[in-house]
């Protein structure tokens, strides 16, 4: 994340009045000054404690897991807040203790009628640019955002206890929506609304509607709703964690949990409060080492330090410009305690064409008449600031696949607009078309798919699980190999039967089961053409059949036998260019065909400890190639780098020894080993995300 020494430095936020968080680490001692120094002039709750221990006995209070180690600590109802408090500031098993602070959304109240949705135009938005209007340029729905906000009015809910009915936005009415959750019902114990977030406020359902508000465009070009969204073909995941009152910690900390282990791609924050908290730091950490891109507003103090969640390190920190590009007069700017800095600021405004959506009829006017009477209207705050960002990710990561951090904060450094100081702007102002244009080459390296033997599909890293064999009821045959699409967003497993299942965005193009009579059908890989418009499949008698767009270039069943040592074929890959591919056999013979190029192979090798051979991988630049041996051991060949091998490592520290697959990084200076129990052993700079240890495997793709 972005970090300037400058004197002062600030990022956006959530609300014009914001609650005040702060770090809850604490030695145990003077308690009374302790309590003094987390109460003084906050704003939080007295129902209940936030908590990081181990220990799940407080005396018979109700305990709320987060997750193992952060907890939510109710009051015992009879007891004084400052004794519950004192008392868990006291307890040796407690290694944390933060008040239920409360945050604020980030929004100004404002109405101001002018030209409609400027901002698309000021961030160069997919959606209105020169090329003309298409459902691609709304980005896929394999992308899953979290939105962290008041809630989002997606359908027509009555709520049981109150019998208010809660309408449906009809700017939402066609957005994607996927595992809804209502956290600050879980921490107020409403088991009845646990999976209906609805919007009592209409700031999340804003925020939303930036993001994905459905856009249907007339031949006219008119839109159906008054309204566009940046991103409106991807996938809400929306997540109540407040209401008018603002937003508990603890409300917030089981919404960041949900996100996690409902695999969010990207989280949206459009909140802050002015001091660090230990376990909402800990919580976003978690977030951002899964995988998962978070992104929140800078704050509306108009100061030169943001405010959190913005502030902790790895958080994109978004602020708010106006229509002459400089810095609203609200926005925050520069780094905050913690070293964070502003990382981009995006088009709000103040006074002048603000940030234009649908939500409840009076809410960019400070207030809501009614939960089913919805009109477009302005808004401004950093709030809105945010979710310009979050977009524009969700577009990046539907065109490019699930990208790590790095790769997603070099996009917006190299495209964003640069408008002034660093203090200030960041890397400068949003420019989504010029980021999409930002081909890093990459795909997430450090997230992976691993294929059990029993058609399980686990995914490690925060990268999307599309479904797997196990949830088809139906005899498909062993399962033999996994493949990712060009883009990550999508996967195909293959079957020993040469039954093709296509998962995500994965077109079905074919298969061996669909075809008369082949002389063998029996099936060894699947790899998809590097435009994703078709794929290969070896079959184990050598031969190679092509689908969609595939080319064919020749196969082993086209060699005479008397000119090859080895038939038998267990790897398969094209060049990168999809100009050629190379077949490997059992003995370590390389074949290639195309334009692919021989660098060498390990039946080449005298002496090799093992020629028996198991995959075969190509460099992205299609200047060598690395072979995997039964062993262990790696080849390489060409310009392929050597960082390790199973066989390099203690035999008695490896538990199976019996790799089944090999995956490259994309920067080609790393490597996955995977073995048949499922554990996955690193090499070079590949980060580890998990590994199935215990289950049988087959594959591993990413």
């Amino acid at each position: 994340m972005k970090k300037i020494l400058i004197i002062s430095i600030a990022t956006i936020i959530f609300s014009s009045v914001v609650g005040r968080l702060y770090a809850s680490d604490v030695n145990i001692q003077n308690i009374n000054s302790k309590y003094q120094k987390l109460t003084s002039g906050k704003d939080y709750s007295q129902n209940s404690v936030i908590v990081s221990s181990k220990s799940k006995n407080f005396d018979g209070a109700k305990v709320i897991n987060v997750n193992n180690n952060i907890k939510i600590v109710d009051k015992p109802k009879n007891e004084n807040y400052k004794t519950f408090l004192t008392s868990l500031i006291a307890n040796k098993s407690v290694s944390s203790v933060s008040p239920n602070y409360i945050r604020h959304f980030a929004s100004l109240p404002n109405n101001v009628d002018i030209n409609l949705q400027k901002n698309l135009f000021d961030i160069n938005a997919p959606v209105v640019d020169n090329s003309g209007f298409s459902q691609s340029l709304g980005g896929s729905s394999n992308i899953k955002v979290a939105v962290l906000d008041s809630g989002v009015e997606y359908q027509t809910y009555t709520n049981p206890l109150t019998g208010t009915t809660y309408s449906q936005s009809p700017a939402l009415s066609q957005t994607n929506i996927v595992d809804p959750y209502n956290a600050l019902a879980q921490y107020q114990g409403d088991t009845q609304d646990l999976y209906d977030p609805y919007d009592s406020v209409g700031h999340g359902t804003f925020v939303t509607g930036v993001i994905a508000s459905g856009t249907n465009n007339d031949a006219s070009g008119s839109q159906e709703y008054g309204v566009a969204g940046i991103a409106f073909n991807v996938s809400i995941m929306p997540i109540k964690v407040g209401n008018s009152s603002g937003i508990p910690l603890s409300a917030e900390l089981l919404g960041i949990q949900w996100a996690i282990n409902n695999h969010a791609n990207i989280i949206n924050m459009s909140f802050t409060g002015s001091t660090p908290n230990t376990q909402e730091e800990n919580m976003v950490e978690q977030a951002i080492s899964d995988g998962i891109i978070v992104v929140a507003s800078s704050g509306n103090e108009g100061t030169s330090s943001i405010d959190y969640p913005a502030g902790y390190p790895n958080v994109i920190a978004v602020g708010a410009t106006n229509s002459q590009n400089a810095l609203t007069s609200y926005s925050n700017y520069g780094c905050s305690s913690l070293g964070n800095c502003q990382t981009l600021v995006a088009p709000v405004g103040y006074n002048n064409p603000l940030v234009y959506q649908q939500s409840y009829a009076g809410f960019g006017s400070g207030s809501v008449s009614g939960y089913s009477n919805f009109a477009n209207q302005y808004a401004a705050g950093t709030s809105f600031s945010a979710p310009q960002v979050t977009a524009a990710v969700a577009l990046y990561e539907s065109k490019y696949g699930i990208q790590p951090l790095n790769v997603i904060e070099n996009a917006l450094e190299q495209s964003s607009t640069n408008i002034g100081n660093a203090n200030e702007f960041g890397y400068g102002l949003l420019n989504v078309n010029a980021m999409l244009s930002q081909n890093n080459g990459q795909n997430n390296t450090s997230a992976y798919n691993i294929l059990s033997s029993s058609g399980g599909v686990y995914s490690e890293g925060g990268i999307p699980n599309y479904g797997s064999m196990q949830s088809i009821n139906q005899n498909y045959g062993s399962v033999v190999d996994i493949s990712e699409t060009s883009n990550n967003l999508g996967y195909y497993i293959l079957t020993q039967n040469g039954s093709v299942y296509t998962f995500g965005n994965a077109q079905f193009y074919g298969s061996m089961y669909n075809i008369s009579n082949p002389p063998d059908r029996n099936s060894v890989a699947i790899v998809p053409t590097p435009n994703g418009g078709g794929y290969y499949i070896l079959t184990q008698d050598g031969a190679v059949y092509t689908f969609g767009n595939a080319q064919f270039y020749g196969s082993l069943y086209n060699i005479p036998s008397s000119a090859i040592p080895d038939r038998n074929p267990v790897a398969f890959a094209i060049t990168p260019d999809g100009g050629g591919y190379y077949i490997l056999t059992q003995n370590g013979s390389v074949y290639t065909f195309g334009n692919a190029q021989f660098y060498g192979s390990v039946y080449n090798i005298p002496n090799a400890p093992v020629k028996t051979s198991v995959t075969l991988k190509v460099t992205q630049n299609d200047l060598g190639y690395y072979l995997l041996t039964q062993d262990g051991a790696i080849y390489t060949f060409g310009n392929a780098q050597f960082y390790g091998s199973m066989y390099n490592i203690n035999p008695s520290a490896v538990p199976s020894n019996i790799p089944v697959d090999l995956l490259l990084t994309n920067d080609n200076i790393g490597y996955y080993i995977l073995e048949r129990d499922g554990a996955i052993y690193t090499f070079g700079d590949a980060n580890y995300s998990g590994s199935i240890y215990g289950i049988n495997s087959v594959s591993v793709s990413g």
